[in-house]
């Protein structure tokens, strides 16, 4: 028996596409997974360089493995008190919960697997050729992108079919792995920003060390940090998104597909991102430099072009096959969905790049010391929302009408029992939107992983003391990583915006409500708790950065004053130490902020009832995606400052520019490592959360009543 549809009402065509499409979608996942098996074979290969290049990076991987199996050991602890919660609430929600938390830090461990493990061959490729140097370290991306959409959706598909082809027992996945996914993301958001920070006032500011030297106690740490936040957290920050989205699409799916009869409904979100997946395959293979380019991240740029390519020819043969009737609408949306991914990069990119004015103005206003470089620094995060929430707006109200076009258009075509509601309509048109900007996800996560291995491979470069040959290449190669972390981190937030709104409806489906009315008192005061949870979220990220840089601070002076010999360089400083501070105030500073997106909407939901939650949802999911860019975007532009500074602008290092950018730097480093970052993740474990909960709110929710 199939829950979600009758298959005896089912033509036997679409009946034939369904079970083609489900197991394309579960072929084409195996197949991702062999792809990564096969890069990492050939990763493994390659040469690791110098015997002082090998040590530099066994520390900075011991440090990696070190931190994460502490904080996986944090995380299995909380993960199993609301296993047994949840046990007494639904089995089915317990069990679906505990997988999707336990794949998330699967994914995350792959993430930083592939990136120890390359680093230092990219360190190596530099001596001889920049272009095989870029091509290493993006397919240690590669692996990171691949491997979350193919657990993920081999996760969801294997569940769907154990609980019987039932979305409603799958939520859990989703709410497990947007759980795991914030611990991962905050606590390696806290360990990188505290030795970064340490790093970087002790050592440049008192010392004038250079960046990444080896007489730096942090310096392992730093790099450490890399590794534990870019890489392990958003490895399992996007894969939480991909979960989330596919399974409230389905649900979205489920409703339509009932009064269609039409089954392909549920499926088309998982059969687009599994294609989606192999388009980032096809588009990775077009990274490479070519003599025309100015810069590498033109090789970026032309690999998601053609990424693009392939995912509006596949959307176009997706959408005739599985609607034939009004078909064109959904692929337009679609094309909207590539456009506002791709409009993503341009808008970073002006935002945080030192070719554009915004930088510019910060790196002027440097001259006059660290308070003017903060001041424009921040106020240009306050001005960055304006452009993407234009765009946004626009392509909600676009995508919105073309499914309602869709829907008429359906209407028309097909008997008065196959009927979709105009507004059920607009609301796949948004759901195919956010598939549409979903399918690039494998290409920009390969982007993003490209960051963090093109900077530790610049560390090692630094501590193992290379040549100018090699440093300039790495310089070359940290710039165009930068630039794509920085375009993933926007891309989240995009994603979390169109996200959150799909994440909604699935909850309105759940609760069997569209009416919110915000007069009611109880509905203001839900209206106005959810929008202040993303600054209160926020505030305990950003301080518990600073209690990881305050005590990374004092270790460093304490090891430069208790033995001379480390800034002499005649002896090595305890890297371990410092490691293991940044460690143990992470993993206990992070567990609070964690738990608040995910016990606030259980316990609104038990005291005001299913209606004032999703006013709740309303404003936290606003005010979090305002949020989360203004600390991306302010924090991304003061880091470029302070680079485009030590490139030789304003006079360059040592300057009192170069002094004030490093201030300056320092206090974007948490804005966007730390709770930027976890800010979309916050609005979809509330949405997830919910989501999980919605049919016990129905039933014992609203014990205050006004």
């Amino acid at each position: 028996m199939f829950q979600d549809f009758d298959f005896n009402k089912v033509s036997t065509f679409v009946a034939s596409v369904y079970w083609i499409f489900f197991l394309l979608v579960i072929v084409l996942s195996i197949v991702g997974l062999a792809y990564i098996f096969w890069i990492m074979k050939k990763l493994r290969r390659l040469d690791d360089g110098t015997e002082d290049m090998k040590k530099v990076h066994d520390l900075i991987k011991l440090g990696s493995n070190t931190y994460l199996k502490r904080q996986f050991k944090t995380i299995s602890i909380v993960l199993a008190i609301i296993f047994v919660i949840l046990i007494f609430v639904n089995l089915i929600l317990a069990i679906s919960f505990l997988i999707g938390a336990i794949t998330s830090l699967i994914a995350s461990y792959i993430s930083m697997v592939a990136s120890t493990l390359t680093n230092v061959k990219v360190t190596q490729a530099c001596k001889t050729d920049l272009n095989s140097a870029l091509k290493i370290g993006f397919n240690a991306g590669m692996v990171i992108g691949v491997s979350v959409i193919s657990i993920s959706l081999l996760g969801i598909s294997i569940l769907y079919i154990i609980f019987n082809f039932n979305t409603q027992n799958i939520v859990g996945f989703a709410f497990g792995a947007s759980f795991s996914a914030l611990f991962a993301q905050l606590g390696g958001g806290i360990f990188t920003k505290g030795a970064d920070i340490g790093a970087d006032l002790v050592g440049k500011l008192e010392h004038g060390l250079p960046e990444d030297d080896i007489r730096n106690p942090a310096a392992i740490a730093d790099n450490v940090g890399d590794n534990v936040g870019d890489c392990a957290g958003r490895g399992a920050d996007l894969y939480e998104s991909s979960s989330a989205n596919n399974i409230a699409a389905m649900i979205i799916g489920v409703t339509l597909s009932v009064a269609t009869q039409n089954p392909l409904f549920i499926i088309f979100s998982l059969i687009s991102r599994a294609i989606g997946n192999i388009a980032g395959i096809f588009g990775g293979h077009f990274v490479n430099i070519k003599k025309k380019d100015k810069s590498p991240i033109a090789a970026f740029a032309r690999s998601l072009i053609y990424t693009a390519i392939f995912n509006v020819i596949s959307f176009l043969i997706l959408t005739i096959i599985s609607f034939q009737t009004g078909w064109l609408f959904l692929f337009i949306c679609s094309i909207l969905g590539i456009g506002l991914g791709l409009s993503t990069y341009f808008i970073v990119d002006y935002y945080t790049s030192s070719r554009y004015k915004p930088v510019k103005r910060i790196i002027k206003s440097s001259e006059t010391g660290a308070a003017t470089n903060v001041i424009s620094g921040f106020s240009l995060g306050l001005e960055s929302p304006i452009i993407p929430v234009i765009s946004f707006v626009a392509g909600i109200i676009i995508s919105f009408f073309l499914g309602e076009l869709f829907a008429n258009t359906w209407n028309l075509s097909n008997p008065p029992s196959l009927f979709i509601e105009p507004y059920l309509g607009g609301v796949f048109g948004i759901t195919v939107t956010t598939m549409g900007l979903l399918s690039i996800t494998t290409i920009i996560l390969a982007f993003d992983g490209f960051g963090p291995v093109s900077d530790n491979a610049a560390g090692i470069a630094e501590m193992s003391h290379q040549g100018e040959q090699v440093r300039n290449n790495l310089d070359k190669l940290d710039a165009v990583g930068n630039t794509t972390k920085a375009l993933a981190k926007g891309f989240g937030i995009t994603c979390a915006a169109l996200s959150a709104i799909i994440l909604f409806e699935a909850y309105l489906e759940e609760v069997k409500t569209l009416d919110v009315n915000i007069y009611l008192p109880i509905v203001l005061c839900a209206l106005l708790i959810g929008s202040v949870i993303p600054y209160l979220f926020s505030a305990l990220a950003i301080r518990s950065a600073g209690v990881a840089a305050h005590g990374m601070i004092k270790e460093i002076q304490r090891q430069f004053k208790e033995d001379p010999g480390i800034l002499e360089g005649k002896t090595l400083p305890d890297y371990a130490k410092c490691i293991d501070i940044g460690t143990k105030v992470a993993l206990k500073q992070m567990i609070i902020p964690a738990l608040l997106p995910t016990l606030t909407p259980i316990i609104l939901g038990f005291l005001f009832g299913p209606v004032a939650l999703a006013a709740f949802l309303i404003s936290g999911t606003i005010s979090g995606i305002i949020l989360g860019f203004v600390l991306n975007t302010g924090g991304g532009a003061l880091d470029n400052a302070k680079k485009a500074i030590e490139g030789g602008l304003m006079g360059g290092k040592g300057s009192v520019a170069h002094s004030a950018s490093i201030v300056g730097d320092t206090f974007g480093d948490p804005l966007k490592d730390t709770a930027g970052p976890s800010l979309h993740i916050l609005v979809k474990v509330i949405n997830t959360v919910s989501i999980a909960f919605a049919p016990i709110f129905l039933n014992f929710g609203g014990l205050i009543i006004l």
